[in-house]
Order: structure tokens, then sequence, then C-alpha cells
């Protein structure tokens, strides 16, 4: 029979942080379930060091390298300094619920499974969505704003957004305040390649939210006009779009001026020219291994540009030993070049048609304050009462940042 002592001791038995992060291996989406992870995390910030600088003062003339060494500042790697991003998601079995399962011996541990299995996942989702962003905890761009109803600006973006997510809306990523720190909730979501659309709780026209407006997790970003970073800080940021103008806040990344040495906005390719992307992704994976240092990279593009690259290459498929029953598409696509470089291929739902990344997940840590996310327990409670309605609820908490321990290794593909 259901009890909160029974469910304290289930939750303790059964979302130990082992567990934990067993469970969440199975959920991860590719290109983040890729990294690997280090919860050994303390203090109020983080500091490691990337070393991509160069250490020049020779000469045939030695008087000439002597000098050249005293009078030139020799710069030893980029000392990053990060403050932890904080999140925080609840888990709830409400007393209806207890009091259908009650009589049932397991049932009610089965809905308590359901329910953190769903934060859990929820959690996850919006990782593996800000480790595309750039800090400021944006989902995207949006435009045919219509009463409640947008369409993302970036239309296979679609995929970032799930039912339930509060949102606001800013017409600057990191450079206005917010158009209102009123949230709408996501309501509806149309996946539907050519329909895509997201429905809100209410008309944008409320809260403040037109056409080329920038979508923000609320509490995720400032309401100011000069914010700082309080989200996990992921791709978009540590491997800006060198087609234009890099902002203030990515050419300046915590702490660290990135603008004296290219190298540190990782390696960058421009392929909006048109034609196939393998072009792009040979060259980049190349660039980012030979001289980004990556020892093998692990690419990830969306389904769209996955199988675009697949319908290329099947010009050059040979059906041998392929029986009657043929097959079509390449499962991963492996890209070798010189004998030393070589990469892969992979689909990620959360990266868009603009763009392909890459990068050794040896070189990205996720880096955490335990386990990312783990139940907080720090009053030795695995559950609580819900503090304004009847039921019980778990909370989930993450200390945590994206480490990026070799930046020039990483590789941006621009696809558009």
């Amino acid at each position: 029979m259901f009890d909160k002592t029974a469910l304290d001791a289930y939750v303790k038995r059964t979302y130990d942080p082992k567990r934990m992060e067993n469970m969440l291996s199975g959920l991860r989406e590719p290109c983040y379930g890729s990294l690997s992870s280090k919860t050994d995390g303390s203090g109020d910030n983080f500091s490691w060091l990337a070393d991509n600088d160069d250490a020049y003062n020779g000469s045939p003339d030695f008087s000439e390298a002597q000098t050249g060494a005293s009078s030139n500042t020799q710069t030893v790697g980029s000392k990053y300094l990060s403050g932890w991003n904080a999140w925080s998601a609840v888990a709830q079995l409400t007393s209806e619920i207890i009091g259908q399962t009650r009589n049932d011996d397991g049932a009610w541990a089965r809905a308590y499974d359901v329910a953190f299995e769903k934060t859990l996942k929820g959690v996850e989702h919006i990782n593996a969505v800000f480790f595309q962003g750039r800090g400021w905890g944006e989902i995207g761009q949006i435009t045919s704003v219509s009463g409640a109803t947008f369409v993302p600006k970036i239309a296979s973006d679609i995929t970032k957004y799930v039912v339930g997510m509060p949102l606001v809306f800013s017409s600057s990523l990191d450079g206005a305040v917010l158009r209102s720190a009123t949230r709408l909730w996501v309501t509806a979501v149309i996946y539907t390649p050519g329909k895509e659309k997201v429905t809100l709780s209410g008309n944008l026209s409320t809260p403040g939210g037109v056409n080329d407006d920038y979508a923000f997790i609320a509490g995720a970003r400032q309401n100011s006009a000069t914010p700082s970073r309080i989200a996990l800080t992921g791709l978009g940021a540590w491997f800006p779009n060198q087609n234009s103008a890099i902002s203030a806040n990515d050419s300046t990344l915590f702490t660290v001026d990135r603008s004296k040495n290219s190298r540190n906005y990782g390696t960058f390719i421009d392929a909006t020219a048109g034609g196939s992307p393998v072009s792009g992704l040979i060259d980049g994976v190349t660039e980012a291994i030979t001289v980004g240092g990556a020892k093998k990279l692990r690419c990830f593009c969306s389904k769209a540009t996955f199988a675009s690259i697949a319908k290329d290459l099947q010009n050059a498929v040979r059906y041998d030993n392929n029986g009657e029953g043929k097959s079509v598409g390449t499962k991963r696509l492996t890209i070798y070049s010189d004998g030393e470089a070589e990469g892969t291929l992979e689909i990620s739902r959360v990266v868009n048609d603009t763009v392909i990344w890459g990068f050794d997940p040896s070189q990205i840590v996720k880096k955490s304050i335990g386990t990312m996310p783990h139940i907080d327990k720090e009053d030795g409670l695995t559950i609580a009462r819900i503090y304004n309605s009847a039921g019980y609820e778990s909370r989930l908490f993450q200390q945590a940042i994206f480490q990026f321990k070799n930046p020039a290794g990483g590789l941006r593909v621009q696809l558009v």
C-alpha cells in the first residue's frame, strides 16, 4: 500500500546517482549524449586552460631570437572562467493518482516512474537544445506570428519546441530587454515538415512577441539589455558563424578575448555557395584534425541534411553481394582524408538544416556538481509534499557547464 515512507525508500533505492547516470545514457540525444561527463565540480565557478596558441621567437641570429622572446608577451593558452549554470525541474505525483493506485502495491511506483522519467527526459532535451545554443536560453527566432501561434524562422528548429515550455521574447539575442517577463506556455506543436507551427497559451500581442523576435525559456534569459549568460553555453557560442560579424559577447567568452587567434573560434567552413555538403564536410574534418588538434571527429546534422548527403552518395553505390533485396542510403557516413583525418556523420534531432557540427567528444566535457541532473535531497528528503496542492514531488537539480578543452578542434560547417 502507498505511503510517503515507502515512496521515499523506493526513490532512494531506484534513483541513486549511479542508476540515474545509466538511465540518462538511454535518454540522450546523440549529439549531446556523446559527451563525456565529470561530476566532481565544486566552488563558485570553474576555470580551465585551453591551449590553441603558438609561441614564436626564432631566428638564425641568436640576438634576434632573444630580442623576440623578451619583446613579445608569450601567450601560454587561454584561461576560461565560468560560473555554474543551474537548472531545476519537478516530478509530481498528485493525490488523485495516489488514490487511484492505493490498493495496488506496485501501481504507485509505476506511476512515479512515469512522472519521474518524463521529467528527466525534459531536462535532457533542454540540455541538448542548449548544447546547440549561445548561452542565452534561446530556442530560436520566430516568424508568421498570428494570434497565439508562430512558425520558427528556421523551420527545422521546430524539433526544439515541446509542449509545456514557458517562453518569453526579445527583439535581440543579447542586446535588448525582454518584451515582457510574462511567460506564455507552449500548448501544441506541429512537427510535420512544411506545416511547422507552435501554439501558445495566449496571444503573443499580450506579453509581446513579433516576427524576427527570439524565443527564450522563461528564467533562462535575464530581462536586461546587457544580460549575463545564466544558461548552458554550447556550440553556437564556442564555434560562431564567421560569415557575419562576431558579437562582442561571443568574441570575449568567459573572460577570454578570442579575437587575437581565430583558432579559438573553432574550425569554420563556409558551404553556403550550394552544392553537396560533402565537400565542406571533408574540408572541415581535415582542418579540425590536422590543424585543430582533434583526434577523431563526430559530426552531427539534421535529418534533412543527412538524407540529402545520402542521396548525393547514392550515385556511387554498388550493389555487389547485396542479393535481390537492395538496400539504399547509409547508416553512418565516415569521412577520410590524408590517412590521419577521420570523422563520422550522424543525425541529431535538435540540429537544424543550416549547419553541421563536429567535435572530438573527448575534448568537450559535461562538468557538473553531482550528476547532471540529480535528485535535490540536501535536506535528506527525496520527495516532499507539494506546497500549494495535494500531492508529492521530487525535485531535479543540476549545476553544470560545458567545458570546451580544445576549441580549435571543433567544427562548424555553415550550410545556409
